[in-house]
């Protein structure tokens, strides 16, 4: 109890006997039960005082912590080989049949793979290890130092990034390797990459990337084949050590369709490990360009921007022509982009009101706007003025697609010519016009949906200065290159199946999740949120398969086929209640992720060891380990204590008594008729 505590109720009982005293001994007369009353005042008053006082006092609990050791094994299929498994299995009885352990530490027991868990149960089934993130979630549970781990695994890691623990609260991790940590000669082939599509009778690369570790200096062939036809092979130097080398071969797209390309090395002699000497890669090859053709009767900076924003989606080409050739190419065109038109383009505009091809139309100082106001009935330049250059404004209100994303503020300008342009059929503006800050109320780029075909326009040249633009602030081209690929997608709507697009790969290898992906788009291309989309499965042979609905994910339809079985598949996503429908093929490749490597990696722990101060061990060392642990003072119990301000006397039963004491009195002096 405090001096301040003493001193408030010593005053308190001083003040409580003073009042009862003046209010029945000071000048009054002898009444009946005067020394109970008065002693009922006074402990009425005393302990209502009391009441009134921060009267606390400090209580402190001390408790013993143990150190928390965290088991954590790997239950991977790489450790289930026979002397990992055993390694592994030895190592985790030690330390939970060990009775000194329970004793000393507060033991947890975890098992690990693509994720961790609480679980002393091992079946070694888990196809993929991340030990990265299974240490940092370690780490996270851990919310002080006093905590360690115990990691029994064989270090091979195929999933995730490299983790180094770093920070003063750094969980400590001492890695029992377990495995064969002999280092063998191999050879192996580490990726095989390529484009998800390619397009008949072009080449396309095919990157091969081969490591080896080894004393001696090796050679070995190179084989490549294409759907189990052998179409390349040439012969590989690889030096000793540890060296890798990337090779790119072009492939010829022969044959449209879904092709399986696998790349093989001859083994070593005498090589352990064999299964990573082949991988295998898909690629489709189709024969659906869309092909756009720029029309123009002179070169300028902006055609090349245009190009490179079409081409930045490899399913499209773009073709670069005269006027004079519009007739020759009308057939096999999907888009027209008609640059400053001038009297030259009177039989290109012929040509093409014979069919309903999108049209853009891009105008600027060389346009002829008395024949453009005469040849075409989409738009029109009325008194044309000075030309000046003008600011691009967003259109807030715009909704033929999303556009929310494209920021123009600190575009530059544009050149044109002031004046009043007309849009003489149904359509939006995208974009008007600003000069020095003013709005002029006119189109800068409208977006026409005409009664035969799909049309745009933009009243200005300089569109390479905005895609420059674009990239300064952004690193890349992204953002300019997505609005308009909206834009040639509002002008190709016509099609159905611009509304449905899928994203999928070709082949799954077992490294990724098999998912299929689709987006569906409402007639003002925004993405539709209500849509019900179905996935139709079929196998080899063209029967059917299950069928599953598309599950509704952000901004995205997906749909999880990894439960299939290795084989070739072909499927149709179909949207219901609509004509929508799209089509693809893929291939589930059989893959062993954990058998890609047999030797254990001790180099890897041992640096995650070395950082977060722990040591590394085998389970030769089990007792060292223990040793170590038992008798380092890191490990041994903390001793943590808790201040607890407590007060010293319960107000309720304090209340009880003073309602109890003043009652009585109350009651007393009523009964007497004392007033």
């Amino acid at each position: 109890m405090t001096l301040e505590n003493v001193l408030w109720i010593t005053l308190s009982a001083v003040l409580a006997i003073a009042l009862a005293w003046f209010s029945y001994f000071h000048k009054s007369g002898k009444t009946p039960y005067q020394y109970l009353l008065a002693s009922l005042r006074f402990l009425g008053l005393f302990s209502a005082f009391l009441l009134l006082a921060p009267l606390q006092f400090d209580k402190v609990t001390v408790n013993m912590e143990p150190h928390r050791l965290m088991l954590v094994l790997d239950n991977s299929v790489s450790v289930g080989r026979t002397a990992s498994r055993q390694a592994l299995e030895q190592t985790r009885d030690f330390f939970l049949q060990d009775s000194e352990f329970p004793e000393r530490f507060e033991l947890q027991t975890y098992t690990f793979g693509s994720g961790v868990r609480e679980s002393d149960t091992l079946d070694f089934s888990e196809k993929r290890t991340d030990i990265a993130s299974t240490l940092k979630t370690l780490s996270n549970v851990s919310l002080n130092a006093n905590s360690s781990v115990v990691l029994v695994t064989d270090g091979i890691q195929n999933q995730g990034r490299g983790w180094l623990p770093t920070g003063s609260g750094t969980i400590t991790v001492f890695p029992v390797v377990v495995g064969d940590t002999t280092a063998y000669r191999d050879i192996r082939i580490d990726g095989l990459n390529c484009n998800r599509y390619a397009f008949l009778d072009n080449q396309y690369p095919l990157e091969i990337l081969i490591s080896y570790r080894g004393t001696e200096a090796t050679t070995t062939v190179l084989t490549l084949y294409d759907n189990g036809k052998k179409v390349h092979s040439e012969q590989v130097r690889l030096p000793a050590g540890r060296s890798s080398e990337r090779l790119s071969v072009l492939m010829s797209a022969d044959k449209v369709g879904f092709h399986t390309l696998t790349a093989e090395v001859t083994s070593l002699e005498n090589e352990r490990n064999t299964k990573n000497n082949r991988q295998a890669a898909g690629i489709e090859v189709i024969d659906e360009k869309t092909r756009v053709n720029i029309v123009a009767a002179r070169s300028h900076p902006d055609i090349g921007a245009l190009t490179r924003a079409i081409e930045s989606n490899e399913q499209r080409q773009v073709a670069l022509i005269t006027p004079q050739e519009v007739s020759t190419k009308a057939s096999e065109t999907d888009l027209w982009i008609f640059y400053q038109p001038d009297p030259g383009f009177r039989n290109a505009y012929t040509t093409i009101q014979q069919g309903s091809t999108p049209l853009l139309t891009l105008t600027g100082t060389l346009t002829n706007w008395n024949f453009l106001n005469a040849i075409q009935k989409t738009f029109r330049l009325e008194g044309a003025g000075p030309q000046e250059e003008l600011l691009p404004e967003l259109n807030a209100s715009f909704a033929y697609f999303d556009a929310r994303d494209w920021a123009v503020n600190g575009y530059p300008p544009v050149s044109g010519f002031l004046g009043e342009y007309l849009i003489l059929q149904p359509h939006e503006n995208l974009l008007g016009q600003r000069v020095r800050g003013i709005s002029l109320d006119q189109p800068l780029m409208s977006l026409v949906k005409g009664s035969e075909r799909r049309e745009a326009v933009i009243f200005g040249e300089g569109l390479w200065k905005w895609r420059m633009h674009s990239f300064t602030q952004d690193g890349d081209f992204q953002k300019f290159d997505a609005l308009f690929s909206k834009l040639w997608l509002f002008l190709g709507a016509g099609k159905a199946n611009e509304r449905l697009n899928l994203d999928y790969e070709n082949l799954f290898d077992g490294q990724q999740a098999a998912v299929i992906r689709a987006q569906f788009f409402d007639e003002a291309l925004r993405f539709d949120p209500s849509a019900r989309l179905t996935l139709q499965l079929k196998d080899s042979t063209g029967s059917l398969l299950d069928s599953y609905p598309m599950a509704l994910s952000k901004r995205e339809y997906q749909a999880d086929i990894s439960s299939l079985s290795p084989g070739a598949y072909s499927f149709e996503v179909g949207v219901e209640d609509t004509d929508f429908r799209k089509s693809g093929q893929f291939r589930i490749q059989e893959f062993d992720l954990e058998n890609q490597q047999v030797r254990s990696d001790p180099e890897a722990l041992f640096a995650i060891a070395k950082a977060s101060g722990g040591s590394l061990y085998y389970p030769s060392q089990l007792a060292q380990l223990k040793d170590s642990l038992m008798n380092s003072d890191r490990f041994r119990p903390v001793s943590r204590s808790q201040r607890n301000v407590v007060s010293l006397i319960d107000f309720r039963w304090l209340l009880i008594f003073i309602v109890t004491a003043l009652g009585a009195e109350w009651i007393i002096r009523k009964y007497n008729g004392l007033y």
